[in-house]
């Protein structure tokens, strides 16, 4: 029997729980290379391959820049990835899992 998995977001906030928007703040700094909290089309071509096997289009990419946050020079900032994660999650959790699956994560959002 499988264990149920946590929810990523808390029904009353809204918000991530604590647990998920850790596991992303995680994330987003593994993949934010040099550190300038932002990811920048290379470091998120590295993020959407190890979640997707390639890197976003360019269609998904502007989608990124035109709904979610981002630097002056497009580059997706902590904020703007959270967003990101939180509209998937909303519409698709599974989606969601499989990434942080993906990521090293188990299904009780801890570090394999």
């Amino acid at each position: 029997m499988t264990t149920p998995k946590p929810p990523l977001i808390d029904k009353k906030s809204g918000d991530f729980t604590q647990k998920a928007q850790k596991a992303f703040e995680e994330i987003f700094a593994r993949f934010d290379q040099d550190k300038d909290g932002a990811l920048n089309s290379v470091e998120l071509d590295a993020f959407a391959t190890a979640c997707n096997g390639t890197p976003f289009d360019d269609s998904s990419k502007q989608e990124i820049i035109d709904y979610f946050d981002v630097t002056d020079d497009n580059a997706l900032t902590l904020k703007g990835f959270l967003e990101m994660y939180h509209t998937q999650t909303s519409g698709d959790s599974s989606e969601t899992w499989k990434d942080l699956t993906k990521l090293g994560y188990n299904g009780q959002l801890e570090k394999k």
